[in-house]
């Protein structure tokens, strides 16, 4: 099931930390920055625990943000260390290929294999958080089939994945799909200029998202056409307001890593079946200052800032790199858009997916390739 994705990110990082004791690298230049802001996040989240409205919830939180992180770190530092990268894309195909039978299977017999494994039945959205790991996944895959000159395999895998996701119901997986393919056409015509712009627009929408997303809803007409077009949407932009309410009541140090669930009135019912706040807003850069505050957010900003910086130094085709950051928007949409920013199967298969994008483009990278050198801060003096 989809929310298995954590225990096997989990899995994969000790195995990946295994790896890299066993046949350590020379420095972990590349990793430090993104390193030290996950720590430092952390950290904060640990010290949010002291003001935090669920000391219970923020502790435990963090204790498993802790080996989260640590998993996702151990998994990007191996990516440089598997022998045989090539073999594992190979893997990876094959296992994407026989994750789709199953789900072709699973829709098709309403609930065949769901039913012999989980008490809670089958429904069309318990597949929904499938569709977000192809989307992810989907163009890393589709390049470096062709890049290994597997054009017409290459173009069925795409077209199986689009249809599934398609098929599927979650309206998520198929806008960041869709936000993905332009982003992937801008980064190959103009990569460092594209990335850098990226890299800047990213940091200043997290920073202010209590002035830009909490007031959406307060724009004339926009409600009522969301609520049209779906009612999720609509209630979307209700929590995102009462969100940004609550953000302005603390915001520098933010209500308590995790405490959205426990916010005053966030329960309160707005209409038949919709609360103000009842998991999370739904967006991460919103909840990020609802929870951690203002360096919660200065932090959130940098890492993923950092991600967009780093994205030219990835070996490979320009070609590839393209996809990597069509990639890059397909996981930043949900996360804006959709889920909670510290479910552990979401971190999971960020953490995976990271650790495949950065293993297949070593696959596809001349043998003996290295990133060129950075002269500024990306490149950690080198």
């Amino acid at each position: 099931m989809p929310h298995g994705v954590a225990p096997l990110a989990a899995a994969a990082g000790l195995c990946a930390g295994g790896l890299v004791l066993a046949n350590p690298p020379d420095h972990f230049a590349a990793l430090r920055l993104p390193a030290s802001c996950l720590l430092a996040l952390w950290l904060w989240g640990l010290a949010s625990a002291l003001w935090s409205i669920d000391l219970q919830r923020s502790l435990i939180l963090d204790m498993r943000l802790a080996g989260l992180f640590a998993a996702g770190l151990a998994l990007a530092a191996a990516a440089e260390r598997v022998a045989a990268p090539q073999r594992l894309a190979m893997f990876l195909v094959g296992g994407t290929a026989l994750g789709l039978v199953l789900t072709w299977y699973d829709l098709a017999s309403g609930g065949g294999l769901t039913d012999r494994i989980s008490v809670r039945g089958f429904g069309p959205f318990r597949l929904d958080q499938i569709a977000i790991g192809l989307a992810i996944l989907a163009m890393p895959v589709a390049a470096w089939l062709i890049q290994r000159g597997r054009v017409a395999m290459a173009l069925l895998a795409a077209a199986v994945i689009v249809g599934t996701i398609a098929l599927l119901h979650d309206v998520t997986a198929k806008a960041a799909l869709a936000a993905g393919l332009p982003m992937a056409a801008l980064i190959y015509w103009r990569p460092r200029i594209v990335a850098r712009v990226a890299a800047g627009l990213c940091a200043l929408f997290i920073l202010t998202a209590p002035l830009t997303l909490a007031k959406l809803e307060r724009i004339p007409g926009l409600f009522a056409a969301a609520d049209s077009f779906k009612m999720s949407a609509g209630h979307r932009l209700l929590i995102w307001s009462f969100t940004g309410e609550r953000i302005a009541e603390r915001p520098l140090l933010g209500w308590g890593l995790d405490a959205s669930r426990a916010i005053p009135g966030g329960n309160t019912e707005i209409r038949p079946g919709q609360n103000w706040l009842s998991l999370h807003p739904h967006d991460a850069a919103l909840q990020v200052w609802l929870e951690l505050g203002l360096p919660g957010a200065v932090l959130f900003a940098l890492l993923l800032a950092v991600f967009w910086l780093r994205l030219d130094r990835l070996p490979g085709s320009r070609f590839y790199l393209a996809a990597a950051g069509g990639a890059l928007t397909a996981a930043l949409a949900p996360l804006f858009a959709a889920y909670g920013v510290w479910q552990e199967w979401w971190i999971g298969t960020l953490a995976l997916a990271l650790f495949l994008t950065l293993v297949m483009a070593r696959a596809v990278a001349p043998r003996g390739a290295t990133p060129p050198p950075q002269p500024d801060w990306r490149g950690a003096g080198r």
